[in-house]
């Protein structure tokens, strides 16, 4: 029987993978990998729902890239209106890494919390990006009362992503960068295990800085993450796939 894992977050719709989209998403199938794609951009949104309906591996989700602030209600009338060919709202949150003026920001924050409202009021999970804003998005998310909350590629304190995990509830998805980086290795020993998915956020944060990643690089995260905790391989590969097939009801596989 082939083994079943699902890359929690990637971007299949980005330019990066249009010569050979094809070869990437029958590569990723051949090793029983699923993958929910994440598009982020107006010019991505109908491309995502496209893919996803190609290929039946590939599920999609619907969000808005922090530094755009003038489409957010344009996105939310999208996601209401295919709210049923989604699995996911998101990514979408705070980026305090690249933007800087504080005016900026409240309108990063105010365009988060109407998707945290959208995805209650759908019942959908959300994918939150929080870069360098990972206290403030935590605040915000728990402010709201969301729920079946997905944090992605965090990079916030092990502490915070400790108590959000055991606490909160919260979802917290380990990428394939685990294996080059120390703040990832050390947000794998913080989260409950009961709350740990795996990403590759494809095409970027590969295993090798700089280099394209694709969404069969997934089993490099199950294998950096098991060695961590020193865990039989095969068991944590069960335990996450529980974890995120809970989150994400939608996804039958």
């Amino acid at each position: 029987m082939q083994l079943r894992m699902i890359d929690t977050h990637c971007h299949l719709e980005q330019n990066e993978f249009g010569p050979d989209l094809d070869e990437v998403v029958q590569e990723a199938k051949q090793k029983g990998i699923y993958c929910i794609s994440s598009a982020i951009t107006p010019n991505d949104w109908q491309r995502g729902l496209q893919i996803a309906s190609d290929y039946d591996n590939v599920f999609a989700s619907l969000g808005l890239d922090s530094m755009i602030s003038k489409n957010m209600n344009h996105l939310l009338s999208i996601i209401e209106e295919k709210q049923n060919e989604i699995v996911a709202i998101g990514e979408i949150g705070l980026d305090h890494y690249r933007e800087r003026d504080h005016a900026e920001r409240r309108i990063q924050e105010a365009n988060f919390r109407k998707g945290i409202e959208l995805s209650r009021k759908l019942q959908l999970p959300i994918q939150i990006h929080s870069r360098s804003a990972g206290r403030k998005a935590l605040e915000v998310l728990s402010e709201m009362g969301a729920q079946n909350v997905h944090m992605h590629a965090f990079d916030g304190k092990a502490s915070l992503a400790r108590g959000a995990s055991t606490d909160m509830g919260y979802y917290f998805s380990i990428p394939t960068s685990v294996v080059r980086s120390p703040q990832k290795q050390k947000l794998v020993k913080a989260v409950n295990i009961e709350r740990l998915l795996i990403e590759t956020d494809s095409p970027v944060l590969a295993p090798e800085k700089g280099a394209r990643n694709i969404p069969s690089n997934l089993p490099i995260v199950l294998q950096e993450v098991s060695r961590i905790l020193r865990m039989d391989e095969e068991e944590l590969r069960k335990i996450v796939l529980e974890n995120t097939l809970r989150l994400y009801s939608r996804i039958a596989i």
